[in-house]
């Protein structure tokens, strides 16, 4: 609507029209005419500004920028919505084939024990049969073991490298011998007969043989009576105050009356500077009166009667 009027008014100045003139006066019908035509174009540009009628819009210039909501909506409507992941699943065992056959367990066998002794730190004497009585026929070196293949009363039967033999159960530690069965010994060796008793040698033993001192020999419940074939016990302790290992062949209890000699050990040896005890047993088969010697024999066939006699007394 402004601009409207601003354009008559122009067209007035141009014109050299004024509102205050009058027709007629010093004016020519030409511009009349020319006065009318403003007339009509300030009255249709009063027309065209005043805008559109009630209830309409002007048209808007086009404009390059899209509208942004439209926009989005396409991309949206083109974009494909994204395909749901699946949740995870628990893995599942694959059963076997049920053709395939299933192994069946081998059940373990039960390992064989085998019945057998073994030699405590001192070794042992092996045995012709089931007591002192019997002669000594080998030895178990200290640790060694030895199959057992019977027994009789407190004496396990062993196989040893002579054959069968004898150990007293006392000095061995036995392994698996719950069903060792119980066997006949052999036969008992003869006895000596006795002697008439002679008079105790008035010779006392030596202090030292070859390093060798004798410091007890004992007899448990001397002088008794014992019975005949009992288990008579006695007690060595000897110490070897050498600087020299001293070998022997035979260490034990002798019977001066009848010669019989219980040899506890054989053919072993002391060491340099060794204290060594030992009990063992010996077994008297006829009645009388004895005296005991500690006695100890050497490889060059030589013996000594360490301590003694000690009296004892059979019936």
């Amino acid at each position: 609507m402004r601009n409207a009027r601003e354009a008559l008014f122009i067209a007035f100045y141009v014109m050299n029209i004024r509102p205050s003139s009058r027709f007629g006066q010093g004016r020519s019908p030409l511009l009349i005419v020319g006065w009318l035509l403003l007339v009509a174009l300030g009255a249709w540009l009063v027309w065209f500004g005043s805008g559109w009628p009630e209830g309409q819009q002007p048209p808007t210039e086009p404009s390059d920028v899209l509208p942004l909501t439209p926009l989005m909506a396409t991309v949206t409507a083109t974009l494909p919505s994204p395909a749901p992941i699946p949740p995870p699943q628990a893995p599942t065992a694959t059963p076997l084939p049920t053709d395939t056959p299933v192994p069946t367990p081998i059940p373990a066998t039960a390992t064989p024990t085998t019945p057998l002794v073994r030699a405590g730190e001192s070794g042992v004497n092996v045995r012709g049969g089931p007591g002192t009585n019997y002669p000594v026929v080998g030895f178990l070196q200290p640790g060694a073991e030895a199959p057992v293949t019977g027994r009789y009363g407190d004496w396990w039967q062993i196989q040893h490298e002579v054959g069968a033999g004898w150990v007293f159960g006392d000095i061995v530690t036995p392994f698996n011998t719950g069903n060792v069965p119980q066997v006949e010994p052999p036969p008992a060796p003869t006895p000596v007969p006795p002697t008439a008793t002679p008079a105790p040698t008035d010779t006392p033993a030596p202090t030292n043989v070859r390093g060798l001192v004798p410091n007890d020999y004992t007899v448990e419940g001397a002088p008794g009576p014992f019975g005949v074939g009992q288990d008579i016990w006695f007690n060595m302790d000897i110490t070897n105050t050498s600087n020299e290992t001293v070998a022997y062949t035979a260490l034990g209890t002798w019977v001066e009356e009848t010669g019989q000699f219980q040899q506890s050990w054989t053919y072993s040896s002391f060491a340099p500077g060794q204290h060594f005890t030992w009990r063992d047993h010996i077994n008297i088969p006829a009645p009388g009166t004895y005296h005991l010697w500690m006695m100890i024999c050497f490889p060059d066939d030589s013996c000594a009667k360490l301590k003694g006699p000690i009296v004892v007394t059979v019936q």
